[in-house]
């Protein structure tokens, strides 16, 4: 399922180090367009890693990755 596919993409990339405590997230735009998914699909997978406490969003400013 492409929620799974962009949730598990950003989990290893933050295992990897790719992503480090702090980073900006692209816009969900943007993540829709490098996956090839919907925006819904994107807000989704944000949401499910928000829950998991991963990532965290500022309105209007975007979505980073958490401390862990």
């Amino acid at each position: 399922m492409p929620t799974e596919r962009v949730v598990a993409d950003i989990r290893a990339k933050v295992g990897a180090g790719e992503l480090v405590p702090g980073d900006h997230l692209p816009p969900v735009a943007q993540m829709a367009t490098e996956y090839s998914v919907s925006r819904t699909t994107v807000l989704k997978a944000l949401a499910l890693l928000r829950d998991e406490g991963l990532v965290y969003t500022v309105p209007r400013w975007g979505t980073f990755v958490a401390e862990r």
